[in-house]
């Protein structure tokens, strides 16, 4: 049995017009530790020094 094209448009997850949900394939197939190199070579060029923190405070709780 077959259902109508209105049908498949109203349950698109049902029949033969489900959604592909697979993941896409990745945009390049660049080593992912040359990517970071090159993410963190951009992040320290936009923040060379790390910026100013004060200091832990003292109350013994490290809560998250």
């Amino acid at each position: 049995m077959s259902l109508p094209d209105a049908a498949v448009t109203r349950h698109p997850f049902s029949g033969p017009g489900h959604l592909d949900l697979s993941p896409p394939p990745p945009a390049d197939r660049q080593d992912p530790y040359t990517q970071l190199d090159e993410l963190m070579a951009v992040v320290e060029a936009l923040c060379p020094r790390w910026p100013p923190r004060g200091t832990l405070p003292v109350s013994g709780k490290w809560l998250l």
